[in-house]
């Protein structure tokens, strides 16, 4: 596929974006755990990217962001076991106590291309 090509991922295309503030001091502790819970996904039936970015702007805010070829693969993915097993972790645990905000999205994608 040439640079200019865009790959077409259908019309069901999902997007699932949280919006994480850390409270001082653990925004090191919040960036692993969200790197940690973002493994999860790879080779995951349906993802099709994720991704975990830091604010430069504003102190340690986190936006972790996925793109599923439908809302299902989504829904699929989060009765896992593995997902079962990070809301019960310690870790699940620690992160609820070290946010000072919290944000969830779920959008359907309208346009979107590769490069």
């Amino acid at each position: 596929m040439s640079m200019q090509e865009n790959q077409d991922h259908g019309d069901e295309v999902f997007v699932f974006m949280e919006r994480i503030t850390p409270i001082e001091g653990r925004e090191d502790d919040v960036l692993s755990i969200t790197r940690k819970s973002a493994k999860l996904l790879q080779g995951q039936p349906g993802m099709i990217q994720s991704m975990v970015t830091q604010s430069e702007k504003k102190g340690g805010e986190l936006c972790s962001v996925t793109v599923w070829q439908k809302k299902a693969d989504f829904q699929s993915f989060m009765k896992t076991d593995a997902v079962a097993a990070l809301l019960e972790s310690e870790d699940f645990k620690n992160i609820k106590n070290w946010m000072s905000e919290y944000d969830m999205q779920m959008m359907n994608l309208v346009d979107g291309w590769h490069g």
